[in-house]
């Protein structure tokens, strides 16, 4: 009788101290969060049990089948230190190669690749497994952006689910770019955009160049969710980004993502799949 009474007793004080936890867990990730982070999400990031597999590509297939599924930017950039060509986006057994080099075209001084999917999707979850390009300077990207005109719902809008420095550093961000103003005094246009900076150089030995990762976001109606490697690290409200738009991979030279060298030349930024899934 007195071992029967202590077993109900144990697991009642077990079920205690784990209600307990969850609403120490809860407590501390509200403390964790602004206003404007912490939506709830009306599907749950990663829960592929409500999404199908809808696009993907593991560029598994020679070079020039590339342009079956993506566009090439051919041409300068007035924002960034390099032009950007079909050229530079190469296939080789089964990985995307974002390739810099340094060399003079269409009046820059480098040359690397930015490709967007031919299909538009709005809404999903999507993920992407690469590494950066092992140098500074070097900005590695996997984004979302609208296209032409401004959208029939919502505005026009970017949403970097990563822009990543190397060696170590996770950069989110969202742009509003339908409201775009210009200062009466210096001349410059700006237009609302809202940064979010992880920098993992924290973690001993963690290089990004050196294994993949997987970065994702879950984009519905109500919230934008980013993730690194399955774990959350951002969630922000849905308030424009209510349209169509391409999946893009991009590599960029760029001042600010550290000094920018020859070490440069040669580097990729290296893709091995991208994956877009939807509501079922």
């Amino acid at each position: 009788m007195k071992g029967w009474f202590l077993k109900p007793a144990f697991i009642l004080i077990l079920k205690m101290i784990r209600m307990i936890s969850a609403l120490i867990f809860s407590f501390f990730l509200l403390l964790s969060c602004t206003e404007n982070d912490c939506p709830i999400s009306d599907i749950g990031l990663g829960n592929k049990n409500s999404y199908q597999l809808v696009w993907s590509d593991d560029f598994d297939y020679p070079d020039s089948q590339l342009d079956v599924n993506w566009n090439a930017q051919n041409g300068p950039n007035s924002h960034i230190l390099c032009s950007r060509w079909r050229e530079n986006a190469i296939v080789e057994n089964g990985i995307l190669h974002l390739k810099n080099k340094k060399e003079k075209r269409g009046g820059q001084e480098w040359t690397s690749a930015s490709i967007w999917s031919k299909i538009q999707f709005q809404y999903g979850y999507f993920e992407c497994r690469y590494k950066y390009a092992a140098a500074t300077g070097t900005n590695n990207s996997f984004w979302l952006m609208t296209t032409g005109i401004n959208p029939t719902q919502g505005k026009k809008f970017e949403i970097d689910i990563n822009e990543g420095h190397y060696p170590a550093e996770v950069n989110t961000n969202l742009h509003n770019w339908s409201d775009i103003t210009t200062d009466s005094v210096t001349g410059k246009s700006k237009h609302p955009s809202d940064h979010k900076s992880f920098d993992y150089s924290l973690k001993p030995g963690v290089n990004l160049a050196n294994d993949y990762h997987i970065y994702s976001l879950e984009w519905t109606k109500d919230s934008l969710i980013y993730s690194f490697d399955g774990n959350v690290i951002r969630r922000l409200k849905n308030e424009f980004c209510h349209s169509p738009a391409p999946v893009y991979l991009s590599e960029a030279i760029i001042s600010w993502a550290g000094e920018v060298t020859d070490a440069i030349d040669g580097t990729s930024m290296v893709v091995d799949w991208v994956k877009v899934y939807q509501l079922k």
